[in-house]
């Protein structure tokens, strides 16, 4: 299963290996062992996550992707940390992560970052010309950084998993289905996982 859904990475980079897409095919290799593999644990998912890293910050897609990615594997490993005085700790790391995320991938691509590459002193024809040559790669760092419907809709859907296991399930059920919050947290994270894989995937199928 690992080596089938590695194969077309394996096939691209065969036909037309590209020392600066490298990165990316390590990631994807890791995530398809992380996903297809026998038997994997949770702080596996570090091994994809690390590498991602690298190229973040190259466009707002990767940006976005690595936001939602990073997001969810810190996620996937509350369950390790389950005593009470570690809660806090956990939550407010993962916090401040995201927020410092938000705010590195904001300044990169809001809309003064691109200006002010932008030389002053050049003519009108020499802006003009600068300008038609950067238009298709200005237009994504002009929009700033955000995150799609889907990628919104899933970390509310995580906030609302948080909520159910660490609050309602036992005020509501106690100790019974006491299994429940920890395999709902695995198996939501698992479709974040999944997403992930399926944009790596399309990445590489439509990479030049």
């Amino acid at each position: 299963m690992v080596l089938l859904a590695l194969s077309p990475c394996l096939l691209k980079a065969w036909k037309n290996p590209q020392p600066r897409r490298i990165s990316r095919w390590i990631v994807y290799a890791y995530t398809c062992g992380f996903i297809f593999g026998w038997h994997v644990h949770e702080k596996a998912s570090l091994h994809f996550v690390i590498p991602l890293a690298i190229v973040a910050a190259q466009t707002p897609e990767d940006a976005r992707h690595y936001f939602l990615l990073s997001i969810v594997s810190c996620y996937s490993l509350f369950p390790l940390l389950f005593e009470a005085q570690e809660y806090p700790i956990k939550v407010l790391l993962l916090l401040l992560h995201s927020i410092l995320m938000w705010s590195g991938f904001s300044a990169q691509f809001n809309d003064g970052a691109e200006t002010a590459r932008v030389p002053t002193g050049h003519t009108k024809k020499k802006l003009e010309q600068f300008e038609s040559k950067g238009s298709s790669t200005t237009s994504s760092k002009k929009r700033g950084f955000s995150i799609g419907w889907i990628e919104r809709n899933y970390l509310v859907g995580l906030v609302v998993v948080e909520i159910w296991g660490q609050f309602l399930h036992p005020l509501l059920l106690g100790d019974k289905l006491a299994f429940a919050p920890l395999m709902l947290i695995s198996i939501y994270c698992a479709f974040g996982i999944m997403y992930s894989w399926i944009w790596q995937l399309r990445s590489i199928v439509k990479s030049v």
